[in-house]
Formats: structure tokens, C-alpha cells, sequence
């Protein structure tokens, strides 16, 4: 069995480039709503390091953006991180096992990964206050919108892993 070369650098590449996403969604982006949703580009920025790095580095790309969204104090404690944690590192082995490495993967499994965070914070809303069918809306138009700007961040990160296609001649 071939063990995987993780790159520090890399991952602290990573690291670094998740906290410039979150200051500028929750500075930039934090107020601007669209039909009611607001631009959440950090599911698309866990899902591209699985898709062009490895599961090793999704998931601390996951655990980074989980605490990131801990910082901001939006829903339970500690479950984000464990969530795109284990997202990260889901999405990384399945990848490397049935997904081509292209954007329409990505378009899919930021898809899917919307609606799952979608679905557990509708849950846990439910749990505590009774959640109304807003909450759904606001799934569906946030999950569009990821998709729609996920190139923002596929695009530098793409990059930042060394998977831009050069071709040679």
C-alpha cells in the first residue's frame, strides 16, 4: 500500500487561504443577502481541497473551517468543526476513488454538502425552537448561490495545489 506525501506547506497554504476566505465572506460578503440567503463559500473551499488534494488535507481544511465558523458564533458548538472534519475527509477518499477531477464534481459535492450542512442546522433548529419551512428556502437558495460563486474559491486553490493543466508540447 502507498502511503500519501502530505505537504506542509501546502496545508499551511491551506490553512491560511480558509481564514482570507472567511475574514472576506464575513466582512465582504457577511451583509449582502441574496433572495433572502447570504454567499457562504466556505463548504465550496472544503470540498475543492478534497477534490484536488487528498482526504489528509480536506480534513484540515474541514476542521479549519469548522472552527472558523465557531468563531462566528453561528449554531453548536464544536459541530462544525467534526462536520467538515469528517465531510473533508469523506469527500477526499471519494474522490480518489470514484470522482473525476473536474469542476462539475466539484459543482456536486459542494451541492451535496450544502444541502447536508442545510439539513443539520434545520435539525438543530428544530430541536431547539421549532424551526419554520424558511429555513428549507433558505437551504435552497444558499445552496445555489455556493454553487454559483464556488469558482472563487476552486479557482486560487486549484492553483495553490499545482493542479492547473499546463500543457506541454
Amino acid at each position: 500500500m502507498q502511503r500519501e506525501h502530505i505537504s506542509i506547506p501546502k496545508l499551511i497554504a491551506y490553512v491560511l487561504f480558509s481564514v482570507i476566505i472567511f475574514a472576506l465572506q464575513t466582512g465582504t460578503f457577511g451583509g449582502m443577502r441574496i433572495f433572502g440567503s447570504a454567499v457562504d463559500l466556505l463548504p465550496a473551499l472544503v470540498t475543492a481541497a478534497a477534490l484536488l488534494s487528498g482526504p489528509a488535507e480536506a480534513a484540515v481544511v474541514g476542521l479549519t473551517v469548522g472552527i472558523c465558523y465557531d468563531l462566528s458564533f453561528t449554531g453548536v458548538d464544536g459541530l462544525y468543526p467534526l462536520f467538515f472534519l469528517l465531510f473533508g475527509y469523506a469527500a477526499g477518499k471519494l474522490c480518489q476513488r470514484l470522482l473525476t477531477r473536474n469542476y462539475i464534481s466539484m459543482l456536486i459535492l459542494t451541492a451535496f454538502e450544502c444541502v447536508l450542512l442545510g439539513l443539520l442546522r434545520y435539525l438543530f433548529s428544530l430541536m431547539h425552537a421549532g424551526a419554520s419551512f424558511l429555513i428549507l428556502r433558505q437551504l435552497a437558495v444558499g445552496t445555489v448561490l455556493t454553487c454559483l460563486f464556488c469558482f472563487i474559491v476552486y479557482l486560487p486553490l486549484r492553483r495553490l495545489s499545482g493542479k492547473s493543466r499546463k500543457r506541454s508540447r
